[in-house]
Order: structure tokens, then C-alpha cells, then sequence
């Protein structure tokens, strides 16, 4: 007699931790998906910077850089490069700054964060 009462209660405990258990993983597949996007930030910024070491011209630098971050949406990528070509002469210190607007990919998690994060690198190297 005891089994038919327990009958529904597994579907009950489902019930109450299933939305838990879906907001931690689309939280985790967003996290991991923001630390991707800094990770190619990050590489996309050292790339930039070992051309302009090297003595490229901005726009070859600024091309590195793109490429290294293909994976991301171009619209979204903003890359400086600081001191102007002109003025950066060999032993100067170079400065090539990448940043990104990421906005979340799970509408769920959007809803408890701002609409874009901003992931910022900066990688300096001297000329050569």
C-alpha cells in the first residue's frame, strides 16, 4: 500500500530542481563562452603586438589581429594601436589594446546580466 502514495513524488522533486539545475549549466555554458571569447581577446592582442615589434605597418598589425580573432564577431572587436606608426621608432615600446563586446548566448542568463560585457587585453612589446 505504501508504493501507490510515493507514486508521484520523484516527478515532484524533479519538478522543483529541474529550472535549478538548467540555470546553473546555461550559467556554465555561458561563463564558458565569455572565457573563450577573453582567451581569444587575449591571443588576438599578443599577435598585434608581435607585429608591430617586428616593425609592420598598422594595418598589417591591425589585420594580424583580426585574424587571430576569427572566431569572434568582427562588428563587435575594436583593436588600438599606441604610439602611431610615425612615432614609434626602434627600442620605443608598443602598445596594441583589443577589446570585444560579448553579450551573453542564453537569453536566461542575459536576463541577470548588462546586454554586452566588455573583454579588454593589452599587450605591450618593444620595436625592434
Amino acid at each position: 500500500m505504501r508504493m501507490k502514495k510515493d507514486k508521484g513524488q520523484s516527478l515532484v522533486e524533479t519538478a522543483l530542481i529541474l529550472p535549478v539545475l538548467l540555470l546553473l549549466l546555461t550559467g556554465i555554458i555561458d561563463f564558458g563562452l565569455l572565457f573563450n571569447s577573453y582567451l581569444v581577446v587575449s591571443n588576438a592582442s599578443r599577435e598585434g603586438a608581435r607585429h608591430a615589434a617586428v616593425g609592420n605597418s598598422d594595418a598589417q598589425i591591425r589585420s594580424a589581429a583580426a585574424n587571430a580573432a576569427a572566431s569572434l564577431d568582427p562588428d563587435r572587436l575594436e583593436i588600438d594601436i599606441t604610439p602611431e606608426e610615425a612615432d614609434r621608432d626602434t627600442g620605443d615600446s608598443v602598445t596594441v589594446t583589443v577589446r570585444y563586446g560579448y553579450s551573453m548566448a542564453t537569453p536566461v542568463i542575459a536576463a541577470f546580466f548588462p546586454e554586452t560585457f566588455d573583454v579588454e587585453t593589452s599587450t605591450t612589446m618593444r620595436c625592434e
